[in-house]
């Protein structure tokens, strides 16, 4: 049994002295050796480091090698040469039995015979021989020379001119197997010679470690593990080449993926998803790979000191991690998430994961629902795990800050903002998270782009924040005067939508006979929305808000009109089609405001006109072939009232009303047809145009328009008359006289 005392060592791995492949294996420092292994070390570099170590001269082992080569050379000769000669032996011997048998055997027929045999086996092996360093031969001899033993007892008379007592510190030897040559061999010499041999190596393998020194015959053997205080070092040498890759795999699963970022956080949620399905070597293994990713984890915290952790669920990279140049992987990575978003957000919880995936993905996503899941669960993750620095540190980075929904002008610039996508769960909950972060302001504008959707609850919202912010005085203005107590249940879609259709349908007529009783929907339809106290549906609001106003327009009052549009703008979380539809009817309302004022300023119908572009332009973003004909008809007659119109003006009025005909033509449609042809005739007739086909077909079309649509051309029709002198459309001229 080996009487030599062994300390197994971890997390104290850092305290190598070999940083660089070019340094010794081996070195002497006082009274002990420090030896460390890297996975590009062989044995014959170990063997000279020792002979280098114990004091024997490193040009005389070169000479040695050099003379052992020599050797092996003259012997390879030597077999050559003795086939040569029994080449003619052969020929002797073989002539003899052939003519002379049978014949009395003697000696020289015997060594005839030996030499045969060599020339034979000098035929078989002359390609081996001449064929340099793969040379068979060559191999074989080595493999005679060279074995285990007698490296092993090599090592031993080397490590004998050195001091029993000698301390021999070992580090990573636990980078291979017990089947490994520096267990075999080099372990062997040194358990043999010394007394006292420290094994510094990774946490997880200290039993692997204790049980290979058992079965070499070692009794004395302790485990020591020290603290887990941090150590500044560098230790990228030490790792294997799993290691290595793993360790590019955690740098790809950091926030370095986010630019002037001054933080390193890792996910361990995206280096486990992406061990397991990202790297080729792994897909078919990762069941097997669970064990191996956490090891590398716990290495990465206890023996390399790659990662820290201050607070839950926030790890990052420290000053150890030397951090490569991984651009391509990072590309091949985004691309593999962004195939997989919905099986992300459904798997990780954690706020840093989801952060990393919006910004792995978020430039190469085309469907932008696709990134708002992401976003939407990193809200939810952030409010249930309260890390609430994380809204300060990079949302304003992703999202900017909120919008003044009160003011319209800037709508354009705001249609895309994050805000007016996410969903209202996802912006109650920011209205928390700035409120944490003390961004009241921001919490202010959120609660008031919201209001309408509950006015009692939002109202105690901005109360709250005022307060917050030491302005008692809006704080109690903001309150309503009266609480009504509702105890009303939200009431079904269904039910909604029967009075939104009814009141919808009889305003969209314009039939008075009914019009007390499309009022009396709309009075049924506010109960239902305003009598409970949970959020109401958004769609909801802006149909009610949309029908109070086609019934003020109904009732000439078209400045209350104006009014419920903005309304009807203010409620959050709708599309583009919602606000296209609003931008477009309150463009209508201004321009009844413009043709009922005596007035008649021009800025009110340049406004109807930009309000109507952006109605066009929203519509337009969708897709919308339903109603973009009404919305094309509309905008070309905001335009057409002007009083001065230029060319360019004309011409566009006739590019949209060609395009709202075609379109009606493609979906077999007649809304608005003839609305659309007599403003493409006017627009045609003072740009000079040839008009007599829109002639003939609006005649052909004229029985079959209502009597509403029938009266708006032939009042546009007079108008045009009048102020541009419009004549030769004979068909009408007769209906207007």
């Amino acid at each position: 049994m080996n009487q030599t005392n062994c300390d197994i060592i971890s997390s104290q791995l850092c305290k190598t002295n070999r940083k660089t492949k070019s340094d010794e294996a081996f070195l002497k420092n006082g009274n002990s050796i420090d030896i460390t292994y890297i996975f590009s070390d062989t044995l014959d570099n170990f063997e000279a480091n020792i002979n280098s170590i114990c004091g024997n001269s490193s040009g005389f082992y070169r000479l040695r090698k050099k003379v052992s080569s020599y050797i092996f050379s003259i012997i390879s000769v030597l077999v050559i040469m003795f086939a040569l000669i029994s080449a003619s032996i052969y020929e002797d011997i073989f002539k003899k039995i052939i003519f002379e048998f049978p014949f009395e055997w003697q000696i020289n027929d015997t060594l005839a015979i030996v030499f045969v045999a060599l020339f034979f086996i000098g035929l078989v092996m002359m390609p081996s021989i001449l064929d340099a360093e793969s040379s068979q031969f060559k191999n074989l001899l080595q493999s005679w020379f060279n074995k285990e033993t007698r490296r092993l007892k090599r090592l031993n008379v080397a490590l004998s001119t050195l001091d029993k007592k000698t301390v021999i510190n070992l580090y990573n030897f636990d980078l291979v197997e017990n089947e490994h040559w520096l267990w075999k061999v080099i372990v062997k010499a040194l358990l043999k010679r010394f007394t006292n041999v420290n094994f510094y190596i990774r946490n997880d393998q200290s039993k692997i470690i204790y049980r290979r020194l058992k079965d070499l015959g070692v009794l004395n053997i302790q485990i020591k593990k020290y603290s887990d205080k941090f150590i500044d070092c560098d230790v990228d040498l030490l790792l294997s080449q799993k290691e290595q890759k793993l360790f590019s795999l955690l740098q790809l699963s950091s926030s370095l993926i986010i630019k002037n970022s001054s933080n390193k956080f890792i996910s361990l949620e995206i280096f486990e998803y992406c061990g397991r399905n990202f790297l080729d070597e792994t897909k078919e293994q990762s069941t097997q790979l669970i064990s191996g990713f956490q090891n590398f984890v716990n290495r990465a915290f206890d023996d390399f000191y790659f990662l820290k952790q201050e607070k839950s669920m926030q790890i990052y990279l420290t000053s150890n991690a030397k951090i490569k140049r991984l651009e391509d992987e990072q590309r091949r990575l985004s691309y593999h998430l962004r195939n997989h978003i919905e099986e992300c957000v459904q798997v990780f919880d954690n706020p840093i994961s989801l952060l990393i995936l919006y910004y792995y993905v978020k430039d190469i996503v085309l469907d932008e629902k696709r990134y708002l899941i992401i976003l939407e669960k990193f809200i939810d993750a952030v409010f249930k795990k309260q890390h609430y620095e994380l809204i300060d540190e990079y949302w304003f980075k992703i999202a900017n800050e909120m919008f003044d929904s009160s003011n319209l002008d800037n709508f354009e610039l705001t249609n895309n903002s994050l805000y007016r996508k996410l969903s209202i769960k996802s912006l109650n909950r920011l209205i928390f998270l700035f409120e944490r972060n003390g961004h009241f302001e921001q919490a202010l504008l959120l609660a008031k782009y919201l209001f309408e959707i509950n006015p009692n609850k939002y109202s105690v919202n901005i109360c709250s924040l005022y307060e917050r912010m030491g302005q008692f005085d809006k704080a109690y203005d903001s309150l309503p005067k009266t609480l009504v107590i509702k105890n009303a249940k939200k009431p079904l879609d269904t039910q909604v939508r029967f009075f939104q259709r009814k009141a919808w349908i009889i305003v969209s007529q314009r039939k008075v006979e009914k019009k007390q009783e499309g009022l009396e929907a709309i009075v049924k339809l506010k109960e239902l929305l305003f009598m409970h106290n949970e959020d109401n549906e958004p769609l909801w609001l802006w149909h009610y808000y949309n029908i109070k106003a086609n019934y003020a327009e109904w009732d000439c009052d078209y400045e209350q009109a104006v009014k419920y549009y903005k309304k009807c703008l203010a409620i959050p979380a709708l599309g583009a089609f919602e606000y296209g539809a609003t931008f477009l009817n309150m463009s209508i309302a201004f321009r009844f405001i413009y043709l009922t004022t005596t007035t008649q300023n021009e800025d009110i119908i340049e406004k109807s006109i930009k309000l109507g572009s952006i109605g066009v332009t929203l519509k337009s973003s969708v897709g919308d072939r339903d109603e973009m004909p009404v919305v094309l008809h509309n905008q070309a007659l905001n335009i057409l009232n002007k009083k001065q119109l230029n060319l360019d003006e004309l011409q566009t009025v006739v590019d949209m009303t060609d395009n709202g005909i075609k379109t009606l033509s493609t979906t077999k449609s007649i809304k608005r047809l003839g609305m659309l042809l007599i403003e493409n005739y006017l627009a045609n007739k003072l740009l000079q145009n040839e008009c007599s086909h829109i002639e003939e077909f609006l005649i052909n079309h004229w029985s079959k328009m209502d009597n509403n649509e029938y009266e708006q051309i032939l009042n546009i029709y007079k108008l045009f008359k009048i102020n541009h002198k419009i004549t030769g459309f004979k068909f009408l001229d007769d209906l207007i006289q």
